[in-house]
């Protein structure tokens, strides 16, 4: 009889621990098709194409033959200094690095024998910009920042409102200031003046790399849970 009882009560104790892990496989099961339904709603899929925000994307495109691919929160309009977004242009849609705010003063000076970015006054060290190893380049023109002198200068011509007393730019309201990382080759805020906020398509909320498999993409995003990102940035 004891025996049969205790049969009973671990018989029990199996069908209670079998209810909680399929309940629990369940729930979990909805938290992913959510988040996917989620990922799907709140984000569009951009393939960058081009080399102006070289070493960040599409590094390896010309010896892989294959382009990175971002995600764009589209609810998240509120970006911050080194976000990289995804604005619209009178020509195209353009994908840079936010390097300038509302009230922002910015200008491109010559520091020990590099042009560097300065922002309100002081010189702004960008380790994610793109330099050249060529030893042909001359130390000057090796991180690409004297094209970007050079249309700043350009620019002052072009849209002198934007400048003040000093001849530094100040971000208008409701605008931002962005740069490529590849700053020789891009077509960025230097050329076409700081985007009005409405351009703003969204922020990069996640890349696929063209060297990165999907599934380690999607294991990432849905298994180790970085989907409570998205659902964060969209309030």
């Amino acid at each position: 009889m004891k025996s049969r009882k205790f049969n009973l009560v671990k018989k029990a104790q199996f069908k209670v621990c079998l209810d909680f892990f399929a309940n629990l496989f369940f729930t979990y099961c909805v938290i992913i098709g959510l988040a996917l339904i989620l990922f799907s709603s709140v984000t569009i899929e951009c393939q960058v194409v081009g080399s102006s925000m070289r070493p960040t994307l599409n590094e390896y495109s010309d010896i892989e033959n294959k382009k990175d691919v971002v995600y764009v929160n589209t609810c998240d309009k509120t970006v911050t200094y080194g976000d990289i977004v995804v604005c619209d242009t009178a020509k195209d849609a353009i994908i840079k690095r936010v390097i300038g705010l509302p009230g922002d003063i910015i200008d491109i000076v010559l520091s020990n024998g590099e042009y560097k970015l300065e922002l309100n006054g002081k010189i702004i060290e960008e380790d994610y910009i793109n330099v050249s190893t060529d030893v042909r380049i001359p130390a000057i023109s090796r991180n690409g920042m004297d094209h970007t002198y050079s249309k700043f200068q350009a620019l002052i011509s072009e849209k002198p409102e934007l400048f003040n007393d000093e001849v530094k730019l100040v971000v208008p309201d409701n605008t931002i200031f962005v740069l490529g990382d590849n700053r020789a080759v891009s077509v960025d805020s230097s050329t076409l003046g700081p985007i009005h906020i409405d351009n703003l398509q969204g922020r990069v909320e996640l890349t696929l790399f063209s060297g990165e498999s999907e599934f380690a993409f999607y294991y990432d995003y849905l298994v180790r849970g970085k989907f409570f990102t998205t659902l964060v940035n969209m309030f």
